[in-house]
């Protein structure tokens, strides 16, 4: 189909987020010449600023965002997006497959525009699952929906994620540090349970219920040493489900 028979056509906006300026110009050329309405972002930040101006009537139907740039990336960025575009579908691109936790799909690079079409009918209700969405039980396991809804009717919901992926990303950091620590010969188990007792407190005080205990069962300190790996693995899966419960919970605010 010529370029302007296809622009003639309305179709979704889309937002490109990539840090290396050539993709970024031959990936929204291709999405025009496709008919579609482009937005773009070289950078996490450039992305989340833009996102946070947009009024919902001019707002993107998909986020197309590169997986692996410097700065806000992944997913920190996946969960800043959809606090300001709680209705986008997040699709992360990389040349690689990397962890497309807090996405809605993954595309390759270079990209086949084609293969956005079925992610784009996510957009408009088309293909949805309502499987996909956790439980009730096993968000009250991760979870304390009370302290979460307080803190919701306290401040804006761009505030609020901007609050839980700070202790999700500390949480991460302790805990690769924690991991650090055991691989060394004499480990310094004060210092590991002091970096649990933070995450614990930090965990709390968001209603982290899984992360806090995940958190207080290393603080503790009853196990052997090689315990300790796998501890720290169930602190790192816990700051994932707390990830992903936040996520469904922004698209359905």
């Amino acid at each position: 189909m010529p370029a302007d028979a296809a622009r003639s056509r309305r179709q979704p906006t889309i937002l490109v987020v990539d840090d290396d300026e050539v993709s970024l110009a031959v990936i929204c050329m291709m999405l025009n010449a496709e008919g579609y309405e482009v937005l773009q972002a070289t950078g996490g930040e450039e992305a989340v600023k833009k996102a946070a101006k947009l009024k919902r009537g001019n707002a993107p139907a998909l986020v197309l965002a590169d997986l692996q740039m410097p700065g806000l990336s992944g997913h920190e960025l996946a969960m800043a997006i959809r606090a300001r575009l709680p209705h986008a579908v997040l699709v992360a691109m990389s040349a690689s497959p990397g962890s497309v936790n807090g996405y809605d799909g993954f595309v390759g690079k270079p990209l086949n525009p084609a293969e956005l079409r079925p992610l784009l009918a996510r957009a408009n209700g088309v293909g949805a699952h309502a499987a996909d969405a956790p439980s009730s039980d096993a968000i009250s396991e991760v979870l304390d929906e009370s302290v979460y809804f307080k803190l919701q009717r306290m401040m804006p919901a761009a505030s609020l994620a901007e609050v839980y992926e700070v202790c999700i990303r500390d949480a991460r950091q302790m805990a690769t540090r924690m991991a650090v620590l055991v691989g060394e010969d004499k480990v310094e188990l004060r210092l590991v349970r002091r970096l649990a007792h933070t995450i614990k407190g930090g965990a709390g005080m968001l209603g982290a219920k899984m992360l806090a205990q995940a958190a207080a069962e290393v603080e503790l300190g009853i196990y052997r040493k090689d315990d300790l790996p796998g501890l720290i693995n169930k602190l790192l899966d816990s700051c994932d489900q707390l990830h992903r419960i936040l996520i469904t919970k922004m698209k359905a605010s």
